[in-house]
């Protein structure tokens, strides 16, 4: 019996709580009016001949005169370095290769800043899904000290010499 009460008075409740969001609904829709925009009007092609004729390429000089920018352009940055075979015939280095397996963009980006922050040249490769690096050293030992730091990352590698 006092189940069959307390369904009753949560289906009353359920009922006027519905029935109160349909009615703001509708009273939010019913006083709700579309902005008023002006249609786009297209220049004539008058306009357009004297401006160039004029301004020649005063659009360039205005880019120049400006002191800032309210945009700015969204750019990738892409350093590529080549390892060439004369300039490791010239010196001592000796090249490696490094291979470090299936990667992520964060792991690639750990491998970038460990050997550039220890200016260790390399280049790198991908033959499948795996990633191999062309590591130039003239000392093994000190490229093994660095590359332990990848472990910190959770990267794994194995080295061989070329």
């Amino acid at each position: 019996m006092q189940i069959r009460v307390l369904i009753g008075i949560f289906t009353f409740f359920t009922c006027v709580i519905v029935c109160v969001l349909i009615w703001n609904y509708s009273q939010a829709i019913r006083n709700y009016s579309l902005p008023n925009v002006d249609p786009y009007e297209l220049g004539s092609a008058e306009g357009n001949a004297t401006m160039g004729a004029s301004s020649g390429l005063g659009w360039l000089n205005e880019l120049s005169v400006k002191k800032e920018t309210s945009y700015v352009y969204p750019a990738s940055e892409l350093r590529v370095k080549l390892l060439f075979e004369d300039n490791l015939k010239k010196s001592n280095t000796e090249t490696f290769r490094v291979s470090v397996g299936i990667i992520d963009d964060y792991q690639f980006f750990c491998i970038n800043q460990v050997l550039s922050a220890n200016n260790i040249d390399y280049s790198y490769y991908r033959i499948g899904e795996s990633i191999w690096l062309v590591v130039a050293t003239d000392n093994e030992g000190y490229l093994h000290n660095v590359l332990k730091e990848l472990k910190h990352y959770e990267i794994d590698y194995s080295v061989s010499k070329s």
